[in-house]
């Protein structure tokens, strides 16, 4: 158990130290992101006491900690930026094989028909999405803004729309195969 002196210790470490491992972590993240760090470091060092060592440890400890930290963080939005464009090349790709496997239906205007009826199978906003991104030509980062939703949002509905319309339009293609 934690005393009442060692609290007030504590808290007196903390607003000490807290400023100079803030300007420390924003070299390294955005400010936002600085202050949560150093939060959590006090918070992961308050469970081990560390505020019982010689200040000089302790401010060495404090400092590895929020560099360590700034380095978990900083591998965490990489990975998700990798995750991102992957899924974003995964998307251009399945687009192209849309397009590729469905040249002719668009030169159909019958079988556009029927396939702008397989676009209303979808949800109402990957319906909207997808009339934005390929009726009208709407890049994904302007659609995110016209909507007010993330680019990566906007590439799932439209990941998810062309996977819908392949799966359930294949016998267009099968029909389109028996015109030729």
């Amino acid at each position: 158990m934690i005393s009442m002196k060692e609290t007030k210790y504590y808290k007196s470490i903390y607003l000490e130290y807290t400023p100079q491992l803030i300007r420390f972590a924003e070299k390294f993240v955005a400010g936002f992101y600085a202050e949560d760090i150093v939060q959590d470091v006090f918070l992961k060092l308050w469970d081990k006491q560390i505020f019982k060592l010689p200040e000089n440890e302790l401010k060495r400890i404090l400092f590895v900690s929020v560099r360590n930290a700034c380095i978990d963080y900083l591998r965490k939005i990489n990975l998700e930026q990798e995750i991102i464009d992957k899924r974003a090349l995964q998307l251009k790709i399945e687009e192209l094989h849309f397009f590729e496997s469905s040249e002719e239906l668009f030169m159909q205007k019958n079988l556009l028909e029927l396939l702008l009826k397989k676009v209303e199978e979808l949800p109402e906003r990957s319906q909207e999405i997808f009339r934005l991104s390929y009726l009208e030509g709407m890049k994904s980062t302007v659609i995110a803004e016209q909507l007010n939703i993330s680019v990566r949002t906007v590439e799932n509905h439209l990941y998810r729309s062309l996977l819908y319309i392949r799966k359930h339009s294949q016998h267009l293609f099968l029909f389109l195969l028996t015109l030729i």
